[in-house]
């Protein structure tokens, strides 16, 4: 049984792994929402059944989709830990106990995004691509930024 005190810094490391921010990168090495819209939007045509659509369009779609959504998962989870490592450093808990919580925790509470098991890729795109339609400036914010944030807006934890 994990005790209060370690399901108060789970739930502590998990809000810190969320607001905090990285060191300031270059935006121009990311590619922005707008390309991704554009292949989407094409992988999506196929889906559909639009034979003409590019093969290059919906590979790089599906890469750029499925790359973002592992980053994510194993992203939340490294940072977590490594934040619950710092504090059971820093406070003196017992590390093994700080493990044990964060091995117990679904890696999609700690991003706030608690999608359906059963979607499929292009569910996750037309998710995103609607969240573009309703924030349109955000075109021009790298995608793994506004893929993050529509995921979450569309598929909450409650």
């Amino acid at each position: 049984m994990i005790g209060r005190k370690y399901r108060l810094l789970l739930s502590i490391v998990a809000c810190a792994a969320l607001t905090t921010t990285g060191p300031a990168v270059a935006q121009d090495i990311y590619t922005p929402a707008s390309e991704w819209r554009s292949y989407c939007s094409a992988y999506l045509a196929a889906v559909d059944g639009d034979a003409e659509a590019s093969d290059l369009d919906i590979t790089y779609c599906l890469g750029i989709t499925k790359g973002l959504l592992n980053g994510l998962r194993i992203g939340s989870q490294i940072g977590a830990l490594s934040f619950g490592s710092r504090l059971a450093v820093r406070y003196e808990l017992d590390p093994d106990e700080v493990f044990k919580a964060f091995q117990q925790q679904d890696p999609d509470q700690i991003l706030g995004i608690c999608s359906p098991v059963t979607l499929n890729a292009a569910d996750y795109v037309r998710a995103v691509l609607a969240y573009l339609d309703r924030k349109p400036s955000a075109v021009q914010r790298p995608i793994g930024e506004v893929f993050f944030e529509g995921l979450q807006e569309t598929y909450p934890c409650r």
